[in-house]
């Protein structure tokens, strides 16, 4: 093959070379600037330390939590930088590194020069980092604050003890009262819890829910006067339904084997912390029989 031809062939060559290398460096030019992209902009504080503890790199938020720029972190060891908190950290960094296992989702709280006088709360993962030839090179950090979720959990737990709190202190007057009492747990009334002194005059079992229809054996009706109520007329019921007060009703409760109990009561609602109505409260006592009584 003549000489010219040989070298246009290794030229040719050469030249796809150059541009296959040329589109690689493209390709991670783009990979790099895609990977810069997201390291700055993850919802999470991102860093990379060295065996001395020193940062190498760090995003913005994590800049923004401890209260710096960027560029004063980079060579800094973590007691340059959050004096507070690195002790503690300390110890779970030097953890990886001799171990060469991460940590993941370890919560600590502190405070960083960002807000020197704020207590507050993060979940940190710990990763180890290597090189190609598996030597250790230093520590990646990720950093996400959850001060608001510890609060808003504690909040949450101080309300239920609250309200577990007012359910024993509720329970406790409804077995003490010698009143017949209801407590009405929605504004539909479907979950009512009759006290032991309701239970007793209704003829109820213990646990029966007080509403008055003949389906399994709670055979009473309610009437004012002699007519006869619906159950959305009655007290409790109205009171949850509408939030006004109902006082001193005068009512007639008429069993199946028709004897008869005259009643006076008492519904209020019972509201939340926003003012809601979520239910109702309704006593009732035995009175004198009243002039006119109920027909057939």
């Amino acid at each position: 093959m003549p000489l010219a031809a040989v070298v246009a062939i290794l030229l040719g060559r050469q030249q796809q070379r150059l541009a296959d290398a040329e589109r690689a460096g493209r390709d991670v030019r783009r990979a790099a600037l895609t990977l810069e992209a997201a390291f700055d902009h993850v919802p999470v504080g991102l860093a990379l330390l060295d065996l001395d503890l020193r940062y190498v790199r760090l995003n913005r938020l994590l800049a923004d939590i401890n209260g710096l720029p960027v560029e004063d972190h980079i060579g800094k060891s973590i007691h340059d930088v959050i004096p507070e908190i690195a002790p503690s950290a300390e110890v779970r960094l030097r953890q990886v590194i001799a171990t060469g296992r991460p940590i993941v989702g370890s919560v600590f709280e502190g405070a960083t020069p960002a807000r020197p006088h704020a207590r507050r709360v993060w979940r940190e993962s710990l990763h180890p980092v290597y090189d190609r030839d598996d030597t250790l090179l230093g520590v990646s950090v990720v950093v996400e604050e959850i001060t608001e979720q510890r609060r808003l959990a504690g909040a949450l737990q101080d309300s239920q003890r609250r309200e577990q709190r007012r359910t024993s202190e509720l329970e406790g007057v409804m077995q003490a009262a010698q009143s017949a009492l209801f407590v009405a747990g929605d504004r539909e009334c479907r979950r009512i819890k009759a006290n032991p002194a309701a239970e007793r005059l209704l003829r109820l079992h213990s646990g029966d829910c007080p509403r008055p229809d003949i389906r399994g054996g709670r055979a009473f009706a309610v009437y004012a006067g002699s007519t006869l109520l619906g159950l959305d007329e009655l007290p409790l019921q109205r009171a949850a339904a509408t939030g006004e007060e109902v006082r001193g009703e005068a009512l007639t409760v008429r069993f199946s084997d028709d004897e008869r109990m005259h009643v006076v009561i008492n519904a209020v609602p019972v509201r939340d912390a926003s003012g809601e109505v979520v239910g109702a409260v309704a006593a009732f006592a035995e009175a004198p029989a009243p002039n006119a009584e109920i027909d057939g």
